[in-house]
């Protein structure tokens, strides 16, 4: 049932698209014989959306800069810090990603505009995922195009991979922090006339991290090394892209991540020994991009991701007698097909598919004695129009049917998430930009299918949400500048938690804000950026925006000094904010301040980068019972050839 429903109308939409090429081609040739060349600028398909036209509302794109930030060695370090995210770490060592409030869960990943598997628990652990292949982070916030399709609730993250070079064939790093933490990669890579290649090897390991100087002890941490948070991490990846003719591409991408062990830190006020094994993560794409005719431009895309790991309790810090052991396998496969049409005008019509299956399998010494699994299937349509109205002027709007089914229960969910966004850019490059959007998020494999608390009817959680986003470049004497500023509102209701042991919908929340940035250029080699957001929520329920700060602050220095050297300080600090605990108990955790230092010198080939992170050895708890690390410095050195 799964390759008549997913894999018949890939390969019928590849040989059409195949024998329509031919076709192309043929009539090209024909068209060279009478001197009436045309060209086409195929681009993968990866880019979904790069301005508030396409996205409906703000997208925010962050390019990587290992100057700014040094120590980088994955996604979560990214994303640290940028204005309106919150990322901590949780009880099982995952990322926690939060945008604007909105929950790890609910929040979309994507590679190169491929949905990355969320498991069996709704999250996708950035931890895991390198960020060395990454060129740039788009972040959408506010209201989400239909095109991106159902569970984008909290908004959209979609990581950009890096072009293969045209002049290098290799490139070797490393990077070490405290502790015997480490990063080492290879990849090599290059462009071709007609086709190019990426391959890509990396190593991690980390015995933990380093606790604060003034951390007090407990019963349960020892105050040195944060326990148990040791892993070793492998990732192979490739990808190629090929021309078959000059109107068809297709790109395949493939890679296979392993973690033989990883032991997962408790809180500091509870006692727990705990450890990840076996971990293992495969994916793989096929993607197609054909140019029917000067307007028309077709896109397909088949991808499957899956992994699988064992969870293990012990009583004893030796870790000899077990409590609990847990095996996990879960994978997706998906396909999407959209259709453009430029127009003549600069408008552009969108229609498409995407259906996505989600498979999970559980075997457990507890309530799973045998493999039990499940499956989910959400099918979506989606269509959007973007009209010039006039040369400044943009109106877009989308309409998406989701239909979501699960393999026990007919009480199945059709949602509509129409969504419309409109774009002013004014004569002196200031713009305005007003959107609205209905946004869903269907319920995870645990919170349906769980024997401990699932419910197989629950509701989809959904949010009207609201954005108006304001950007006005100026000069002021010698200084560039650029001021952006952006208020929503979002009233979400259905909310999915625990409620006694069952998961519900218990709650609804309405909660706004603003976010402002500011960009300074005093000097060509001075540049300043300082970024402020709010958040606050109406108390119409009990619920809480847990590890979502009410005020934010940014502010980064960089400077461009002689001989190619860059020097980077930023200082984030946090205000105090909710946390919940393992008992479902909230408690309030303190504001505080972080400040790195980072450094770089490029020569020749060769790229060196020294950083200081939290150098004032801050003493602070990203969640409640999981204190952050203290001082640590990082030393890179990247080399081209």
């Amino acid at each position: 049932m799964l390759n008549n429903n997913l894999f018949f109308p890939l390969i019928c939409i590849l040989t059409i698209s195949s024998l329509y090429a031919d076709t192309i081609a043929g009539r090209d040739t024909i068209a060279k014989d009478s001197l009436q060349i045309r060209h086409y600028t195929l681009d993968a398909l990866r880019v979904i959306g790069e301005k508030p036209s396409e996205t409906i509302g703000s997208v925010n794109i962050t390019n990587i800069d290992y100057a700014n930030q040094p120590g980088l060695q994955n996604v979560k370090d990214a994303l640290t810090n940028l204005p309106g995210i919150s990322m901590t770490v949780g009880s099982k060592d995952e990322s926690n990603l939060r945008i604007r409030g909105f929950r790890k869960n609910e929040v979309k990943i994507l590679l190169d505009g491929r949905p990355l598997n969320a498991g069996y628990f709704g999250n996708v652990n950035l931890q895991n995922l390198p960020v060395s292949g990454i060129s740039e982070i788009q972040v959408l916030k506010g209201p989400v195009s239909s095109m991106y399709g159902s569970n984008t609730l909290g908004g959209v993250v979609n990581l950009i991979t890096r072009d293969p070079s045209t002049r290098k064939w290799f490139k070797l790093g490393m990077s070490v922090k405290r502790n015997n933490t480490n990063h080492f990669e290879l990849s090599t890579s290059h462009r071709f006339e007609n086709w190019n290649y990426w391959l890509f090897a990396s190593l991690e390991h980390s015995d933990g991290f380093l606790l604060p100087k003034d951390f007090q002890a407990t019963n349960s941490e020892n105050g040195g090394v944060r326990d148990n948070a040791s892993k070793t991490q492998e990732l192979v990846e490739v990808k190629s892209t090929c021309n078959i003719t000059d109107f068809h591409m297709i790109t395949f991408t493939a890679g296979v991540a392993s973690i033989p062990t990883k032991y997962l830190p408790s809180s500091i006020y509870e006692t727990k020994y705990r450890l990840y094994k076996d971990y293992q993560r495969l994916e793989g794409t096929i993607r197609s991009n054909l140019q029917l005719s000067p307007g028309w431009k077709l896109d397909s895309m088949l991808y499957l991701d899956g992994g699988k790991d064992t969870y293990q309790e012990f009583n004893d810090p030796n870790f000899h007698h077990m409590a609990m052991d847990s095996d996990m396998k879960n994978f997706t496969i998906g396909f999407t097909h959209r259709a453009n049409l430029q127009m003549q005008d600069g408008s552009e019509l969108s229609i498409g598919y995407r259906g996505e299956r989600q498979f999970s399998n559980r075997k457990d010494n507890g309530n799973y004695p045998t493999w039990t699994d499940h499956s989910t299937m959400l099918h979506n349509l989606f269509s959007q129009v973007e009209w010039k109205v006039s040369q400044p002027l943009t109106v877009t709007g989308s309409a998406g049917a989701s239909y979501f089914s699960k393999d026990v229960e007919k009480s199945n969910a059709l949602l509509f998430e129409p969504s419309l966004g409109v774009y002013y850019e004014f004569p002196n490059h200031a713009s305005l930009s007003l959107a609205a959007g209905r946004n869903t998020a269907f319920g995870t494999m645990r919170q349906l299918f769980s024997v401990e608390n699932g419910n197989i009817n629950l509701r989809p959680q959904v949010s009207m949400k609201y954005e108006i986003t304001g950007k006005k470049p100026f000069l002021l004497n010698t200084a560039n500048g650029l001021l952006s500023l952006s208020l929503y509102l979002n009233d979400v209701k259905d909310l999915i938690d625990i409620h006694g042991n069952t998961y519900q919908n218990i709650y609804k929340v309405r909660s706004y804000g603003g976010e402002s940035d500011l960009e300074i250029a005093p000097y060509s080699w001075w540049n300043m950026t300082y970024s402020y957001c709010y958040l606050d929520y109406a108390d119409l329920s009990s619920y809480r925006l847990t590890e979502s700060p009410r005020n934010t602050v940014g502010l980064n220095w960089t400077f461009l000094l002689p001989v190619r050297t860059k020097v980077t300080v930023s200082s984030n600090w946090e205000d105090m904010r909710f946390s919940e605990d393992s008992n479902f108990q909230y408690h309030h955790l303190d504001s505080y301040w972080v400040h790195n230092l980072a450094l770089k010198k490029e020569w020749r080939d060769f790229s060196i980068t020294f950083g200081l992170e939290n150098f004032t050895d801050t003493n602070y708890q990203e969640e409640y019972g999981f204190p952050a690390q203290g001082i640590n410095f990082c030393f890179g050195l990247e080399k081209e050839f």
